[in-house]
């Protein structure tokens, strides 16, 4: 092959690849609660091009009752789980003293972490965020309370084309529907930029390296 030829084709490619870290990806969730069922829809495309795709629905009763059960299986077995108790309380000062170094090494490194964090908001653009929430409780006092708190977080977003939050209080029933919709994209190439610049803080560095000690211990 052309030199030449080969490496105009590489820098098409390099070219190309840089336009899709820059255009990002987007992620796109769907969900909806209705009569103790929640459905979702999970989607994750690069270009319009769907690269990842989930759905499924759960039941929230079941989950209620599973936790019911087992309350009234530690009711049963209550001297036996204090003796758990003092032996997993054991574990954890154990546990503290294996990750007191990582501890360490997060509080040296606190800044750097801060400020990564505020950088990875730059990369992130919110396209889209809808939520109506329908809610009554059997305190009609909470339930406004809920109301306006949520209101009052409207009245802040909801000047912007791409959010909307709505929610409608139930007097007459006690119930918690809601309906949301977030899209959001990310850009890849800023997110690769600031973590390459957080990878060269010395802080981050001993980080990481304590990270993989405790990891081979």
């Amino acid at each position: 092959m052309n030199f030449n030829l080969f490496l105009i084709i590489l820098i098409a490619l390099i070219i190309i690849f840089l336009i899709i870290l820059y255009n990002g990806i987007r992620l796109f969730l769907i969900a909806t609660k209705e009569k103790g069922i929640v459905k979702y829809e999970f989607k994750v495309t690069i270009l319009k091009i769907a690269i990842f795709t989930r759905k499924g629905t759960k039941e929230l009763i079941d989950i209620i009752k599973s936790e019911e059960d087992e309350d009234c299986e530690e009711t049963e077995d209550e001297s036996e789980s204090e003796e758990e108790d003092e032996e997993d309380e054991k574990g954890l000062k154990e546990k503290y003293e294996e990750i007191k170094p990582i501890l360490k090494e997060l509080i040296k490194s606190k800044e750097e972490l801060k400020d990564f964090l505020n950088n990875i908001l730059k990369a992130i653009d919110i396209k889209k965020l809808e939520g109506n929430l329908i809610i009554g409780l059997s305190d009609h006092a909470t339930t406004v309370k809920i109301a306006s708190w949520i209101w009052s977080i409207g009245a802040i977003v909801n000047g912007s084309k791409s959010t909307q939050l709505i929610v409608e209080p139930r007097f007459d029933k006690v119930i918690t529907d809601f309906e949301g919709k977030v899209e959001l994209k990310i850009n890849i190439l800023i997110l690769l930029i600031y973590t390459l610049a957080l990878l060269t803080k010395e802080n981050i560095r001993e980080l990481i390296k304590e990270l993989y000690r405790q990891n081979k211990i």
